[in-house]
């Protein structure tokens, strides 16, 4: 079998294995050895390639939104609600079809550039989900579902004519009622949601007030027909899970019990610290879900809430 020793500037190996300058001998797609050139040493029957820079594992972006990428980073404003409907909405209501596919690309393209090779990319269009699915990424692109009250049948109703392969993430407590949440669930496709992201979530599910049922009422989202969440949202959904995997983004605000809940789940945690900082959440319990064994993975959320315009790369979260 053919092998490769490659020399470089540094290398990060999955294994802990840092070295500056580096060396990977390679037998195959086998990684055989790695250190520092002295360490690897020579290999005669091996071709050696010589790199400028660091080499290291491909990386997986869990949560990440490429088709919000076009408009590039953006200040926080103070409240999220706001931060939805002045950001995002006006990119997500472009009808122009090559404006879209272009924003989508960018990210498809940023997400290479900085060294990822799978990616949970949460679609706002079913357009963008194969977009993302037909690139060189691997992963699964989520079509992002919204339904509360009567609007959720339609939603579900739209899950069972989605191509094979395409994920589905009900968008979030707030703007998904159970019923939606329990279609995605039963329909056997991957899933993602986001979960327990900030406080005006609670208040919205549990009791119907604040600015995120503001924003719900003034899109016509919010009638008479929006039934509460009967508890805590993260106690609600890890009940409807059972032993469904699922990709939680977020999770900026947990109880203590719920340390235990996740780790006996099958749900994963997508921490995305950028956005986190970004929209001023503080003290985030992920040493606390590693310690308690919860299934915890990086994500970046969208270029919007990004300090690297060049780039949109979970390295930069490590």
């Amino acid at each position: 079998m053919t092998r490769l020793l490659i020399h470089s500037n540094a290398i990060a190996d999955y294994r802990g294995v840092i070295a500056a300058p580096g060396a990977i001998l390679l037998e195959g797609n086998e990684i055989i050895a790695a250190g520092t050139p002295q360490e690897v040493g020579d290999c005669q029957e091996a071709d050696q390639v010589d790199v400028e820079g660091l080499v290291l594992p491909a990386l997986a972006n869990v949560h990440t939104h490429l088709d919000l990428s076009g408009v590039g980073p953006k200040p926080p404003v103070s409240q999220f609600a706001t931060w939805v409907e002045d950001t995002v909405m006006p990119i997500r209501r472009v009808s122009d079809v090559e404006t879209v596919r272009c924003a989508t690309a960018k990210g498809i393209g940023l997400a290479i550039d900085g060294g990822t090779a799978m990616v949970g990319d949460i679609a706002g269009t079913l357009e963008t989900a194969t977009q993302v699915s037909d690139s060189q990424l691997l992963g699964v692109a989520f079509l992002e579902l919204f339904g509360l009250g009567n609007h959720q049948a339609d939603a579900a109703a739209s899950i069972r004519e989605l191509p094979s392969g395409i994920g589905v993430q009900p968008h979030a407590p707030y703007s998904c009622g159970t019923e939606l949440y329990l279609a995605a669930i039963t329909s056997g496709r991957p899933l993602a949601t986001h979960l327990a992201e900030t406080h005006d979530e609670f208040e919205a599910t549990t009791q119907g007030t604040g600015t995120l049922v503001d924003l719900a009422k003034r899109l016509g989202a919010w009638d008479e027909s929006v039934q509460l969440w009967d508890g805590h949202p993260v106690d609600v959904l890890l009940a409807m899970l059972g032993d469904t995997p699922m990709v939680a983004a977020h999770l900026n605000y947990i109880e203590e019990r719920h340390l235990a809940l996740l780790a006996e789940s099958q749900v994963t945690v997508a921490y995305c610290p950028r956005s986190s900082t970004y929209f001023g959440h503080e003290n985030h319990r992920v040493q606390e879900m590693l310690a308690s064994g919860v299934s915890v993975a990086l994500g970046t959320d969208s270029l919007i809430c990004l300090d690297t315009p060049d780039r949109i790369s979970v390295l930069d979260e490590m």
